[in-house]
């Protein structure tokens, strides 16, 4: 049927509108520089003055009303074409009648002749004498054909910035695009608008610019106007309405959470908005129980509630609980319609309803259990996102679009305690750092907030008495299921029991799921960080009379090709259904090429636990049976395996690494009461690797708990007591302890090392050098007392019939060696020489290649060849850097080195060549500026070391004073005296009165000299 002429004037009114309204919204979303309103069918005047009125059909004008772009719609009806002059004319006419307009367009929905075509092409000729060449070709036979000749320059530079745009959407088209951009702008503003909303209001903002059509407002359309129209209150639209038709949330959706965690709904957001038009987008919220995956969900859906019409909320528990939550939304899409009785009819009915739904739309499935339970219920296609909660991080491992829920931010948490317990106080600098404090005990886990606040406030209690029950509260609370807040099923324990029993209810058909479960004891017991997977692995399946009858030598890796009931990844898969354990960070992150001869690849393999789980579990544990007794004592057997290897490997990453583990066992131990033969071996290596980093309070404990166990024992371990003596007498001699005290240690140990002599040769014989060695030690330059050399007569004599390795002979040699520069009864040139010939010895430990370089360097300073002890000190300087073990033989090196640079610097010194000239009463050598490198060297290695590590040396004396003196000189050098002055200042800070000595000659002739300089610096001002 013909289009009627009325039709078709109305028809092109309305095309003409709703292209005014998309201008406005161009302007509004800042697509039109400058533009401050709309102008509706103004008034034109031509370049002549004579009025043209259809000339501009609307404008954009700026603040003063001059123009900013200008436009002529033309619509026709299908089939008709736009000839070349007619876009020609009306550019024209447009362009005459706003000469100072920035820009100029023709929208039209009119197919272009080809001629028309080529025409908006022209128009990009960037000069204006060619342009109007090319018109004069395309209007040579119409009636525009003596047009471009007239033009002016300025007309055809302003042709040049016209464009004919041909708009082919249908009518239906282009009211959906306006009504999804109303809506995606008001979403912003969060004002929000629905299907029905959106039309009313494009129909309402239609009907104002058909008002300033007809002339009132004298067709201005302000922005601001059209903002206060566009963002109307949803309340309102509601109202004309009868009912919102937006935001509208079927299900049991919780409340808000009070605490935002702003940060995850920005990352849902971002997951959620990168699909297609009609892809229904997926995003998991992924992390154990209770840390809050379903409030941040919540938080989301209450956040974005003004972008979807409808929001469904589905309980994905199980499959009787994903039937019941369809049947509402199939009820509230249908309501006159009896849903489908079988589940695959009614899941079937309910996603082909939601994809062809063009209301927008949000699912949120909330704890999923399993992936596999709950895909065949999601709509694939449709205008909607769906948002899924799950513990199991297995189940959506390879899902596209995920989101790691974790534990909250620390201001959060606090904000979070503030909430529950401050509305009744004052809430102070105490009460925020008594927060911080409860938080971080509770390792800012929601659930485990919650719990300690609701139960504090359960027993009457305030924040402020939070400091003196803090575990008490951590223990009662985390059960308390009075204190569960609302939308947690489960108190922390119960979350955690349920776990596991889900995991030990798989074991038949899966044992790794089973072996997860009882993983999770011995983990509980390590330190929560770095849990190396095989260590807990052997952990949890070998006892220790099973590993040492098959002769297992840590740390172990199986072979891919081992058979076994399950591996350790299967283990590590299971763990992380329930989010109970994360990847963590490898042990080590050397290149192969540097790895230790105990470093087998896939060793290096860890988890994480989060504390307040470790925490649940040693509850579980703890329950009166003997579970945490025998979890501590397997587990001990293999970790102090792991480190025992390490450390004899001088595999010092891995060392590092698995030692807080260690140290977590043998605290949870103490705890507990807890000694067996494991761990008694376990404080034994924990003690040496005290020793090496300069723990030697730490260490003296460890030997001490190790020896009472041994001596408690009811079959003696005479091994175990002998090693356990000689090194608690050592750390008790260089913590400071009275001879008899630990000479009494060395006596049994020589009993013990005599009674087993002739079965175990090579241990004793290691035994013995090293008492010989502490001995030795105490006795320095002074003749030993009676009772001493009597024991190392003994100890002399039992060496003398005991084999001697080439590494137990390389310690001996050292042990000659400190002593020989220290009692200077052998020629410098002969320390070097034998320094060198040990240096090539390739069993040497790492501990004893930088023993040997360290007295290389003091015979080399000795000799005063600076450049060659600076050699040695960069590589003495580079371990440091590198390691913080061995600060003993560190400090030793700072002392020896540190008096022979601090003598031959400070003879360049004027004031302190006057005093040792009193001193000494002779000739001194000439000053050796050539040092001056070492001593900056020496600083810097003394900044790098604690100062509790500077006094670890038993006969080394006043250690931090003397490397104080070290930087008074250094100022001294440099003539720094505001330097002068603070470190003369800080010297009365530290202890010198050992200095008195007479084997401290040397370091007080120093000291007599530079404090004389910095004093004569400070009083004479130069």
């Amino acid at each position: 049927m013909a289009e009627r002429g009325g039709q078709a004037a109305a028809d092109g009114f309305q095309y003409q509108y709703l292209v005014t309204l998309e201008a406005l919204l161009d302007a509004t979303e800042c697509r039109v520089a400058g533009a401050a309103a709309v102008l509706i069918e103004p008034v034109s005047i031509q370049d002549d003055d004579a009025p043209d009125p259809d000339a501009v059909d609307f404008e954009l004008v700026d603040d003063d009303g001059t123009s900013v772009h200008a436009a002529q719609v033309k619509s026709g009806s299908a089939g008709t074409q736009m000839s070349a002059p007619d876009a020609f004319g009306i550019l024209l006419r447009l362009i005459r009648a706003r000469p100072q307009a920035r820009t100029y367009r023709l929208i039209t929905n009119i197919r272009l002749h080809p001629k028309a075509a080529e025409l908006n092409r022209a128009l990009d000729t960037a000069d204006a004498h060619e342009l109007r060449a090319r018109l004069q070709q395309l209007m040579e036979r119409g009636r525009w054909r003596d047009e471009p000749a007239l033009m002016s320059v300025e007309e055809l530079n302003r042709l040049r910035r016209a464009r004919i745009s041909v708009d082919f959407r249908e009518r239906i088209e282009l009211r959906d695009q306006l009504r999804e951009r109303m809506r995606r702008l008001r979403n912003e503003h969060h004002s929000g608008l629905g299907h029905d909303s959106a039309g009313r209001l494009t129909n309402y903002l239609a009907f104002e610019i058909h008002r300033r059509a007809s002339g009132e407002f004298n067709g201005i359309f302000s922005l601001v106007k059209f903002r206060e129209e566009l963002l109307v209150p949803g309340l309102q639209i509601a109202y004309e309405l009868g009912e919102f038709d937006w935001g509208i949330m079927v299900g049991g959706i919780p409340a808000p959470p009070d605490i935002p965690r702003p940060d995850l709904v920005g990352q849902i957001r971002t997951a959620l908005t990168c699909g297609g038009e009609r892809v229904v987008t997926q995003c998991a919220l992924l992390g154990p129980s209770g840390i809050g995956k379903t409030s941040v969900a919540a938080a989301y859906v209450h956040d974005v509630a003004d972008s979807y019409d409808h929001i469904f909320w589905i309980n994905g528990e199980s499959s009787a609980s994903l039937q019941a939550s369809f049947q509402r939304v199939h009820h509230w899409l249908r309501p006159r319609a009896d849903a489908d009785a079988d589940p695959g009819g009614l899941r079937d009915r309910v996603r082909t309803l939601l994809s062809i739904s063009v209301r927008p739309w949000l699912m949120v499935i909330d704890n999923v259990v399993d992936r596999r339970l709950v895909e065949p219920w999601l709509p694939s296609s449709g205008r909607g996102h769906i948002l899924i909660t799950s513990t199991n991080q297995v189940s959506w491992a390879t899902h596209r679009v995920k989101v790691a829920v974790q534990i909250m931010a620390p201001g959060q948490a606090t904000a979070l305690i503030r909430l529950r317990l401050g509305q009744d106080q004052d809430w102070d600098a105490t009460s925020e750092q008594t927060a911080a404090d409860l938080a971080q005990r509770l390792q800012y886990w929601p659930l485990a907030i919650e719990l300690a606040c609701g139960h504090l406030a359960g027993c009457e209690l305030g924040l402020g008495d939070a400091a003196r029950y803090l575990d008490q509260i951590r223990d009662l609370a985390l059960d308390d299921t009075d204190a569960v807040p609302a939308g947690y099923p489960e108190t922390l324990v119960g979350a955690i029991r349920l776990a596991l029993v889900r995991l030990l209810d798989k074991g038949e058909t899966h044992p790794a799921s089973a072996g997860a479960a009882h993983a999770l004891f011995p983990a509980a017991y390590f330190a929560s960080r770095q849990i190396p997977l095989w260590l807990l692995y052997f952990s949890t399946l070998m006892s220790s009379e099973n590993a040492t009858q098959i002769g297992i030598r840590h740390p172990v890796v199986f072979d891919p090709d081992t058979k076994v009931p399950f591996t350790v990844h299967e283990m590590h898969r299971a763990l992380r259904t329930e989010s109970l354990a994360q990847r963590d960070e490898p042990l080590c992150t050397l290149p192969q090429q540097e790895w230790s001869a105990v470093h087998p690849e896939g060793v290096d393999d860890t988890i994480s636990v989060n504390e307040i789980v470790q925490h649940v579990i040693r509850t579980l544990a703890e329950d009166g049976s003997n579970t945490a007794s025998e979890v501590l004592n397997q587990t001990a057997y293999h970790t102090q395996g792991w480190l025992a290897a390490f450390i004899n490997a001088d595999d010092d990453e891995h060392f590092l690494a698995v030692l807080p583990h260690v140290q977590s066992l043998a605290s949870h131990a103490s705890r507990l009461g807890v000694a067996t033969d494991n761990l008694a071996v376990l404080w034994g290596n924990l003690a040496g690797a005290y020793i090496l980093q300069g723990m030697l309070d730490d260490a003296r404990e460890a030997l001490e708990s190790e020896l009472a166990y041994l001596l408690n024992r009811p079959e003696p371990a005479p091994l175990l007591e002998l090693k356990t003596r000689s090194q608690l007498a050592d750390v008790l001699r260089n913590t400071g302890a009275m001879p008899e005290i630990w000479l009494q240690h060395l006596r049994r140990a020589r009993d013990l090392a005599v009674q087993l002599a002739d079965s175990r040769p090579q241990e004793i014989s290691a035994v013995v050098g090293n008492c010989l060695t502490i001995l030795a030690n105490h006795t320095g330059r002074t003749a030993a007392a009676p009772p001493v050399r009597a024991l190392a007569d003994d100890l002399w004599s039992l060496q003398e019939r005991l084999p001697r390795t080439r590494r137990m002979e390389a310690q001996l040699e050292i042990g000659d060696l400190i002593h020989a520069l220290s009692d200077e009864n052998m020629p410098d040139q002969e320390v070097e020489r034998r320094c060198r010939w040990l240096l090539k010895d390739d069993s040497l430990t790492r501990l004893q290649r930088l023993e040997v370089t360290t007295l290389l360097a003091e015979a080399l300073a000795f000799q005063r060849r600076w450049n060659d002890t600076w050699q040695h000190l960069q590589d003495i300087r580079q371990h440091l850097i590198q390691s913080p073990l061995h600060p003993q033989v560190m400090t030793r090196a700072l002392h020896n080195i540190g008096l022979q640079v601090g003598l031959a610097i400070a003879t360049g010194v004027p004031e302190c060549r006057t005093a040792f000239m009193i001193v000494y009463g002779g000739v001194l050598p000439s000053p050796e500026p050539e040092c001056r490198p070492l001593l900056t060297t020496l600083l810097d290695m003394v900044s790098r070391i604690p100062d509790g590590h500077l006094s670890l040396e038993a006969g080394v004396t006043c250690v931090p004073y003397k490397m104080q003196l070290l930087h008074l000189l250094d100022a001294l050098v440099d003539q720094d005296h505001d330097r002068i002055r603070q470190v003369q200042l800080s010297l009365t800070r530290f202890d010198s009165a050992d200095l008195d000595q007479g084997s401290e000659v040397g370091w007080r002739n120093l000291s007599h000299a530079v404090v004389a300089a910095a004093v004569s610096r400070t009083l004479h001002g130069t």
